[in-house]
């Protein structure tokens, strides 16, 4: 799996080798945490940091492997997550991802409807910004988020 996911359907479960997913979808969505133990197998250990980017014009719904409502990520935002605990109590310390950098709106190209900054906007003339995150390396992540 990939360290950097979108989501592509509700219901998803966020893979302990993933370090960012984010969801592009005008949709509600939910997803899975992994179980909180040793890190081997599907498991994540404590200490694992995940960040969850609602990119579009749907919120995610973040759950534990309980079914529990751990974070709800609004649309155009995003959260930094921090397994603690262990299978039987897991605690997820949820932080927001306060700085976003507005930097500018994305515009049509002449003749088409799709904004110049690329074909994953989801509407032609929305606002868009950055969100950065912080992986669980400790480098910077930007990733470009319309509303």
């Amino acid at each position: 799996m990939a360290l950097t996911r979108a989501l592509a359907a509700t219901g998803e479960q966020i893979e302990d080798s993933e370090v960012t997913v984010s969801s592009a979808l005008a949709a509600n969505v939910k997803a899975f945490l992994p179980a909180i133990e040793d890190g081997t197998g599907a498991t994540v250990a404590t200490g694992y940091q995940c960040l969850v980017l609602a990119n579009a014009a749907g919120d995610v719904e973040i759950v534990d492997i309980f079914g529990r409502r751990v974070a709800m990520v609004q649309a155009g935002q995003a959260i930094a997550l921090k397994a603690n605990g262990d299978v039987n109590r897991p605690v997820w310390t949820v932080t927001e991802v306060a700085n976003i950098l507005q930097i500018g709106n994305a515009q049509p190209s002449a003749g088409s409807t799709t904004p110049a900054l690329g074909t994953t906007c989801p509407a032609a003339s929305a606002t868009v910004k950055w969100i950065e995150g912080t992986l669980a390396d400790g480098t910077a992540a930007f990733v470009p988020c319309w509303t």
